[in-house]
């Protein structure tokens, strides 16, 4: 029902609950090729997860490509507007119709993140949407992660955290939108010993593996999907520079899934002079949204598909 998560090795004597607990007893082994459990490990799993106080099974023909709660929720969503106050971050200065044009980094970044913040908080009544910074003010790199990882969390609840920002390069043509991610292969400290039972202590770098790698992948959908949202709303190929990976300090520091939107270059006259415009920033922003919102509505939400 995907309200918890187990994990295993092969052929070790225990699984993992939902991160937290090492469930003993319990074996995963491999045989001709598939992976098996005994009665007593699914027993377990059936019991932990409640599976067998459900209630009745809906019949195949009602259930047949139905959408049902996965268990999961995004319960709040941080936007984190680049710069700010004292730092203006990249900065073009060009010329249009003979008047001089200066886009700031972070004038443009604020106008999207106010504007998404407005969408996702009508959209979602029922989740945090939080700002780093509503106005022309700094917070810090530390300031804005700490906001984030400081959001009280349910069980079987998630924050995902999208950080916004403009480009900037000595090469004048450069010019399109990007999304960035953390590397699969940098490791973060995600759990601390403290939450976990005593017991299960001894497997804390497994435990962190594999909440890395969860957000990993969850940071890899919403990078695709806000990407593939922005690329439907600008509507022009040429300028979609796909997914990149990288260990900026608001992505690495964050823990769980985590983006950094490039909306654009501001050092190329064509993209800084759209930049300038409401309307275009509106169809950025429009195009974030429908990525958060796809990713949301993916995760939050399961396929019941009865002829399977």
């Amino acid at each position: 029902y995907g309200n918890d998560i187990f994990g295993f090795k092969i052929g070790e004597d225990f699984i993992i609950h939902n991160y937290r607990e090492k469930v003993s007893g319990c074996r995963v082994t491999r045989k001709n090729g598939l992976v098996t459990i005994d009665r007593k490990t699914a027993d377990t799993i059936l019991q932990k997860s409640g599976f067998m106080a459900t209630a009745e099974e809906p019949s195949p023909a009602a259930a047949n490509k139905a959408l049902k709660p996965s268990g999961h929720r995004i319960a709040a969503i941080l936007i984190d507007p680049g710069h700010g106050g004292r730092d203006t971050g990249a900065i073009g200065v060009h010329e249009s119709d003979g008047k001089k044009i200066v886009v700031n980094e972070k004038d443009i970044v604020l106008d999207i993140a106010l504007e998404l913040n407005k969408k996702l908080a009508s959209a979602y009544r029922d989740k945090k949407i939080i700002l780093t910074r509503n106005n022309d003010t700094y917070p810090s790199l530390d300031d804005r992660v700490e906001k984030a990882n400081s959001v009280k969390l349910g069980k079987n609840e998630a924050i995902v955290f999208v950080s916004i920002h403009a480009n900037a390069s000595f090469n004048k043509k450069a010019k399109g939108f990007e999304v960035w991610y953390l590397p699969p292969d940098y490791r973060r400290e995600l759990i601390d010993a403290e939450s976990v039972d005593r017991n299960t202590r001894d497997i804390l770098p497994i435990l962190n593996t594999m909440l890395e790698e969860e957000f990993t992948i969850e940071s890899i959908l919403l990078a695709q999907n806000i990407l593939d949202g922005i690329d439907a709303a600008v509507g022009s190929k040429d300028l979609n520079r796909g997914l990149k990976e990288e260990t900026w300090f608001v992505v690495r520091n964050a823990k769980m899934p985590s983006v950094l939107v490039e909306v654009g270059f501001v050092s190329n006259r064509e993209e800084a002079i759209k930049l300038s415009e409401k309307e275009y920033l509106k169809k950025l922003t429009e195009g974030i949204y429908n990525g958060i919102k796809r990713f949301i509505d993916n995760l939050e939400t399961i396929t019941v598909n009865g002829d399977m």
